[in-house]
């Protein structure tokens, strides 16, 4: 019934896998085991005093993450106390640092929590389609540090994208049609600042509505609903005209904000192949859009767009003969196994179906990843259209997602209440926070298991004390065997061990290098 009133498709009850994975058991997270753990607290302190040495000091920020890392998931930092109900079993749980850009599970934890709240309370029951661009490598730079250039291009993006669905969908609106009664796509953007290969790529992810929305007609009242129109099937000559409106468009922003000289951006408009990449074969239907796991849902393709720049199960170590991180080594995806020699790469595997290995050092490896770590304050995902914070068809589009059936107030509407109208809003009680979701929702979730039942007899676990002062927390960990310090951070170590046999001998006339062997003995006692 709702999707014969609102223009919404109706969902269908197919699914085309066969049903959830068995329940496993939670069991707690070691981080002080990783890999990416111990190539930090092992070269964290000799990195930054090289990076400081060559004027290249570390942002403040980045230091924050990298040792807030150190500290995530350590029981003796402090930790939340569960109880089972039932048998009366003990357990405990750690803090989390709440990272934005290395902790592994905190990213995992932002990933999961983004796409369960985008696909529970934002998008409602409509084919989605992922768009994706990338500009040429010259504008690439420039893209990294300005966010006036990046703001332009999604706009121009966004832009293109709502003209092309506008015209797959049959819509004609003429040129004085007002704004606020144009058809309009419902979009979230993620901007990617990295690669597939630990690399810094910045790129744009566009999550938008197969399809564009039309507000009812002024005669039918403020309750009338929109009509959700959908798009025809996406051709590539209309990615090739979307990608020259997006190339022109750009090009000359850059060349009006000064940042491109006019020879550079004529010449970039004669190139044969522009460098302007754009892709949209991923589109999810709603046949299987509400199967978190499986792989072609929709959750599934919000969490591709916000994931963390790395994954931990790619990354190894291989340690030298004294025992210390001498190489670190990071898969690429299988897609990714191209056979070809780039910085930072060997050489990969021609045979068919192999994964291509970067191989980093530790001081390489700390590099990309601080340029990886996204700047504080700075969203890591925008609404569009619709779904904009501002739009006068936000709740009426977003009252029909799959979490928000039922919910929908009226508390405004009262009539004789009130006297400014029935488009009086303020008196609408205010929904709580759909975008936090608790942890162990979020683990049952994307896991399918759920952390607070108990594994001895399967009875709900009640948090009863979060320990946060250190004589109950080494009492608690010493009747558990747990360590109660945390793992040891490396202090600042000098050159490597071929530059120490080198030191430099002054003499009047030059400087020269000798080895320790050759130098003179002096008797201090007679200085």
């Amino acid at each position: 019934m709702v999707a014969a009133v609102t223009g919404f498709p109706g969902r269908s009850r197919r699914r085309p896998h066969g049903g959830p994975a068995a329940s496993r058991r939670y069991e707690r997270r070691r981080p002080e085991k990783t890999p990416l753990h111990k190539i930090i607290s092992e070269n964290l302190e000799s990195w930054l005093e090289w990076r400081e040495a060559a004027e290249r000091p570390v942002p403040g920020y980045v230091q924050d993450e990298l040792r807030g890392y150190l500290e995530c998931g350590l029981l003796c930092f402090g930790f939340a106390r569960g109880r089972c109900t039932t048998c009366g079993q003990g357990f405990v749980v750690a803090f989390s640092c709440k990272g934005r850009g290395v902790c592994p599970s905190c990213n995992g934890r932002h990933m999961a929590q983004t796409a369960a709240h985008l696909a529970d309370h934002v998008i409602p029951p409509v084919p989605v389609r992922q768009w994706v661009i990338s500009v040429p490598k010259r504008l690439r730079g420039m893209l990294a540090d300005r966010p006036r250039a990046v703001a332009a291009v999604t706009k121009i993006f966004l832009d293109e994208i709502e003209r092309t669905l506008n015209t797959a969908s049959g819509v004609t609106a003429a040129a004085d049609t007002p704004s606020a009664s144009r058809p309009r796509l419902g979009g979230i953007s993620f901007l990617h600042r990295f690669g597939s290969a630990l690399n810094h790529h910045v790129h744009l992810h566009a999550c938008v509505t197969d399809g564009v929305f039309r507000p009812a007609a002024a005669a039918a009242g403020c309750d009338a609903p929109p009509t959700f129109l959908p798009a025809r099937p996406i051709t590539q000559a209309d990615l090739a005209a979307l990608t020259e409106r997006v190339r022109r468009r750009v090009i000359r922003w850059f060349r009006l904000q000064r940042l491109l000289a006019a020879a550079a951006a004529a010449d970039m408009l004669t190139w044969e192949n522009s460098g302007f990449s754009v892709d949209a074969s991923v589109r999810i239907t709603l046949v299987d859009r509400d199967v978190p796991s499986y792989f072609k849902s929709l959750e599934h393709l919000l969490r591709y767009c916000a994931r963390p720049p790395f994954a931990l199960q790619r990354l190894s170590v291989i340690r030298g003969p004294d025992g210390r991180i001498a190489r670190i080594r990071y898969v690429l995806p299988r897609h990714k196994a191209a056979n070809w020699v780039g910085p930072g790469r060997s050489r990969k595997s021609t045979r068919p179906g192999a994964n291509g290995v970067v191989e980093l050092t530790p001081f390489e490896f700390l590099d990309r990843l601080a340029d990886l770590v996204p700047p504080p304050r700075k969203h890591r995902h925008r609404y569009h259209g619709v779904f904009a914070p501002n739009h006068k068809l936000r709740s009426a589009v977003t009252a029909f997602a799959i979490g928000n059936i039922g919910k929908r107030s009226d508390a405004g509407h009262a009539g004789e209440a009130h006297a400014t109208g029935c488009c009086d809003t303020q008196a609408k009680p205010r929904s709580h926070d759909t975008s936090r979701i608790a942890w162990a929702k979020l683990i049952a979730r994307v896991g399918e298991e759920f952390p607070l039942e108990c594994p001895n007899c399967g009875g709900d676990i009640r948090l009863i004390a979060f320990i946060t002062e250190l004589g109950p927390i080494r009492k608690i960990l010493t009747h558990l065997g747990e360590p109660l310090e945390p793992p040891s951070v490396s202090p600042a170590r000098g050159p490597p061990t071929d530059w120490g046999e080198f030191v430099q001998v002054h003499d009047d006339r030059a400087i020269f290098q000798g080895r320790t062997d050759e130098l003179p003995v002096i008797d201090i006692h007679s200085l």
